[in-house]
């Protein structure tokens, strides 16, 4: 019995294998495909995919085989665009044709099975979701809601910044700044910082953040999660339940409380667009904004929001920390502009500067070297190769933002890149500057991240003169965060010291 199914299981492991091989030569005869290293038999570029720092290795790649390069996950054939040409032509000219997202069982685990926006593939259901989202996002943050929150969350985390003697370890400060002002966004609670509630919403974020690393082998091979899953996943899969069945609460907990003649918070927003639905009689809408989709939506926005928000802050911090001659200049166009007053989100015209400072952070500072994956919808092209349906693509925006055609000495901190002469923002110098992406699939919440993380950064520097420890050199060089291609600061530490004007 035990030799038949040994043999059993080779026959299965040679018809694949036979299978595979067939499926790869065919896709070679049919299709123009784009060059890359060669490729194991279901093990793919294993020398590629094992490295932390992926994007800086397809950069180099790239300089051999050009800006489109195909290399294998395992048995899953991926393309990777790398310059500003191709990722344009991809995201934006061919429309739909890239905007479909790759399932994983990573990616099914973190969305109860693709019930989110941002890892849903694209489709009509998708559409309504994201029009839904946008539109409760705007109606929230009509008038001042959103300025009032930061200056208040601001306050309370630069108090306990400037009550710390010595060097402040950075990302710590960041969480509570970004966490807590995310939640009062969604749940419209003001919790006081260490509230064990947000910290345990921050302490399963981070121990998913962790666990996910370059993936899972449940991604190359899903049926392991049922025989044999690993360490990995049972701690993402644990850490997921915790965390949503925390956010069902908040949710039935505002659906009891609900009036719609008060809205409170997003998830209020969200609740208020169902509440609508049912008034019309609109069934099928009603069915699309169930409590796991409504949960997913607001997922979305509060963890997504809370990693890309805190690692640009982080970067920023290193950057201004190290470079004091570009932060004088900041402080002296806050210090002319608003002196000691609150600053408001209207200031943002009359801070060109600043805003300057933060794009080319967003540029500098690899916050998602890869973004998340797209997935073609149909056959297509791209810099002259076909792309089949189905084919994972991947964005490498470390690449679009060291592109030397673009930048001059793109390792350098240059906020001057992006103003025109007379030092207002120039929008015709964002070429290869796209770290919200592009197209049908450009970050939901990139019109609250830029105005929100500035005035973050502008209550920062209207307080504080921010130093590197004594005898501490700056250092740009980011190192592995194992989310998405993200680097962030090694072992940031900076000295703030109160300004006065």
């Amino acid at each position: 019995m035990l030799t038949l199914n040994l043999l059993n299981v080779k026959t299965v492991l040679v018809a694949l294998t036979v299978g595979l091989l067939v499926y790869l030569i065919r896709r070679r005869f049919i299709y123009r495909l784009p060059p890359g290293p060669w490729a194991i038999p279901l093990i793919g570029n294993f020398e590629v995919y094992t490295k932390p720092l992926v994007h800086r290795v397809i950069l180099q790649l790239s300089k051999k085989y050009g800006p489109v390069i195909q290399f294998y996950f395992g048995p899953i054939p991926t393309v990777f665009l790398n310059n500003y040409e191709v990722v344009i032509e991809a995201l934006v000219k061919r429309k739909a044709d890239f905007a479909g997202r790759p399932t994983s069982v990573t990616f099914s685990l973190i969305s109860e099975g693709f019930k989110d926006i941002a890892l849903a593939s694209y489709s009509p259901m998708w559409q309504y979701h994201r029009r839904v989202a946008i539109k409760a996002l705007r109606n929230y943050l009509q008038g001042d809601l959103l300025e009032k929150l930061t200056q208040d969350n601001m306050t309370k985390v630069m108090n306990m910044m400037a009550a710390e003697k010595g060097p402040i370890v950075v990302k710590s400060h960041m969480d509570n700044i970004v966490f807590y002002q995310l939640f009062t966004l969604c749940f419209g609670e003001k919790k006081e910082i260490g509230d064990p509630d947000v910290e345990f919403l921050l302490r399963e974020k981070d121990s998913v953040n962790k666990a996910i690393g370059n993936g899972l082998r449940e991604d190359l091979l899903p049926f392991l999660k049922d025989v044999y899953p690993s360490r990995r996943y049972v701690i993402i899969k644990e850490a997921v339940d915790r965390a949503f069945s925390f956010m069902y609460k908040l949710l039935h907990e505002h659906q009891e409380t609900f009036d719609p003649n008060n809205i409170r918070d997003l998830t209020d927003h969200l609740l208020l667009a169902r509440s609508e639905a049912e008034k019309s009689g609109d069934d099928e809408s009603m069915e699309k904004l169930n409590d796991t989709y409504l949960v997913q939506t607001i997922s979305d926005i509060f963890f997504a929001g809370v990693d890309t928000t805190r690692m640009t802050l982080e970067w920023f911090l290193c950057f201004i920390s190290g470079l004091p001659e570009i932060q004088a200049k900041c402080q002296a166009e806050i210090d002319e502009t608003i002196g000691r007053r609150c600053p408001s989100i209207a200031d943002r015209q009359s801070l060109p500067y600043t805003e300057a400072c933060l794009y080319e952070t967003m540029r500098l500072g690899v916050i998602a070297g890869l973004g998340l994956p797209h997935l073609t919808i149909c056959d297509t092209h791209a810099g002259g190769y076909d792309i089949p349906k189905d084919t994972v693509v991947l964005i490498n925006h470390f690449a679009l933002h060291r592109d030397p055609k673009y930048w001059k000495d793109p390792e350098k901190f240059d906020p001057l890149r992006y103003l025109d002469e007379d030092g207002k923002m120039d929008p015709t110098k964002l070429d290869s500057w796209l770290p919200f992406s592009a197209g049908r699939r450009v970050c939901l919440g990139e019109s609250i991240a830029k105005p929100e993380i500035l005035m973050m950064c502008v209550h920062l520097l209207q307080r504080f003169k921010i130093s590197l420890p004594e005898g501490v050199k700056p250092n740009f060089v980011g190192v592995h965060r194992n989310v998405f291609g993200s680097e962030c600061p090694a072992d940031l530490q900076i000295v703030v010291k109160e300004r006065s004007i």
